[in-house]
């Protein structure tokens, strides 16, 4: 398959019939106002990104920031009018759009078909019917459901977006989101851990002492979590944090949160950091089944022969094993100072592999 060329048209705040405590879309994009999306500047946009790579990518027309299908339809019309007559013309492959999950009835669905959208990805952020009216959602978990179901039976790919770290969340609100959306089967996931961005509701409870948010390693944890649940149940995770802007890298609308350029590679090797530890506790929980704990030294017992670990992975995913300026590494030898690892590049294979004492798991 080739690899997406997504073209991107920002339209913060517009249709968004609430202002949710965390969100600044404008401050997020770096982008406010949508006069200068005529449709001229629309397919010069178009073009631009193209260019002379028609053939190396499958491109398509993203539209993102405010609750699309909760516009106005002449607006609508007017925003994919100049998007389907690229499309129809073979210079883009796709369309898709982000709108709320209380805003997809079937004539709005109707509207999107007519011009070629096929995916749509909802603003779900919880499935936690308590976390959404906290922030403000203005919709609830069961219209998600029926979101998804309604989309899915009209043929369209079907993605939702996660905000783990919303004020009141917990390690049970997250696993209830976890379930929640594998039950409803969405195409994919983007998980995108909450910051805490300038003139937003969310910034003023942080400073008044009623919001804390996530640190970066609660943030990496959480999605990690998600990631490998979703994974685990065919559910594409197509993106981790947010693109990194100038905005939000300046640091002039970012007040607290876990930001974090390289999320999406932290959140990776933290899956091989669980992975790897979850085959160390099943070896060890092995012989305390048979008996035989004695033979390891855990601060408890005076008796002890060592584990030996090597873990064996491919050379492309040496910097996800290992781990970024190799955490995962250091991770081991300070939390398991009597374990004897070696890692080991092994292009033999295209698959991670832990042995324990002449025990192998593949991860």
């Amino acid at each position: 398959m080739k690899p997406f060329g997504m073209i991107p048209f920002f339209i913060p705040h517009v249709g968004c019939p609430y202002v949710c405590t965390f969100c600044n879309q404008s401050r997020i994009t770096g982008q406010s106002g949508i006069s200068h999306l005529t449709p001229d500047y629309i397919k010069e946009t178009i073009r631009d990104y193209v260019g002379n790579k028609r053939n190396d990518k499958f491109w398509e027309v993203a539209f993102y920031g405010g609750s699309f299908t909760a516009i106005h339809t002449d607006l609508q019309h007017q925003l994919l009018a100049p998007v389907s007559e690229m499309l129809k013309s073979g210079i883009i492959d796709g369309i898709r759009c982000s709108t709320r999950p209380d805003a997809v009835d079937d004539e709005a669905i109707t509207l999107l078909q007519s011009y070629g959208v096929k995916t749509v990805e909802l603003g779900v952020q919880s499935m936690n019917d308590g976390i959404l009216v906290d922030a403000k959602r203005g919709h609830t978990a069961q219209e998600v459901v029926e979101a998804v179901a309604r989309l899915k039976r009209r043929g369209m790919t079907v993605g939702v977006q996660l905000l783990p770290g919303l004020k009141g969340e917990t390690w049970e609100s997250i696993l209830e989101t976890a379930i929640a959306v594998v039950k409803i089967k969405p195409d994919f996931v983007r998980i995108y851990p909450v910051l805490v961005i300038e003139n937003t509701e969310l910034a003023d409870q942080y400073r008044a002492g009623e919001y804390e948010p996530l640190s970066t390693e609660q943030a990496i944890t959480y999605c990690a979590f998600l990631k490998d649940w979703f994974e685990r149940h065919n559910i594409e995770v197509i993106r981790t944090g947010l693109q990194s802007t100038e905005e939000l890298d300046s640091g002039n609308s970012l007040v607290a949160g876990p930001y974090e350029p390289a999320m999406g590679e932290l959140v990776v090797n933290e899956q091989y950091k669980q992975r790897i530890e979850r085959c160390i506790n099943e070896h060890i929980e092995s012989f305390i089944d048979k008996g035989l704990s004695q033979w390891y030294i855990w601060g408890q017992v005076n008796t002890y022969i060592a584990l030996n670990i090597s873990v064996f992975y491919p050379r492309s995913l040496t910097s996800k094993v290992r781990g970024l300026k190799n955490r995962n590494m250091l991770y081991f030898q300070e939390k398991y100072p009597h374990i004897n690892f070696n890692w080991y590049e092994d292009s033999t294979r295209n698959t991670v592999r832990c042995c324990i004492d002449g025990l192998q798991y593949v991860l």
